[in-house]
């Protein structure tokens, strides 16, 4: 993996651009485990922030999972997924719950209470 320098803009681009082509590559493969942040961060020749926000990148396009305490690693077929098209899924659900709620709520103020 090496750093992107034919991406212009932030080095955190950059850096999730050299991670993106290793994975197209095949360099990565799918299921593989992230080198640790430092190792990476020494890798690309950037800070550890630098490194972690690449990672957040990747994630929300999918291309890298979290398993918290275990690692980052690169999203399988199965797992491309992202958390936040989930998240999204299930707030949208909600949101149409409360409205039918809402809505359950409004009908009941309208009719007369039995005296």
């Amino acid at each position: 993996m090496k750093l992107d320098d034919k991406v212009t803009g932030p080095a955190y681009a950059q850096v999730a651009s050299g991670i993106r082509e290793a994975i197209t590559s095949g360099e990565l493969k799918p299921g593989e485990k992230l080198p640790a942040g430092p190792k990476l961060a020494a890798t690309f020749g950037v800070a550890l922030m630098t490194v972690r926000r690449a990672i957040e990148t990747l994630q929300s396009e999918g291309l890298l999972r979290s398993s918290p305490g275990v690692g980052v690693f690169v999203a399988s077929e199965g797992n491309n997924g992202s958390d936040l098209t989930t998240l999204r899924a299930d707030l949208e659900a909600l949101r149409q719950r409360v409205e039918q709620l809402e809505q359950l709520v409004a009908e009941s103020a309208r009719q007369p209470r039995p005296k």
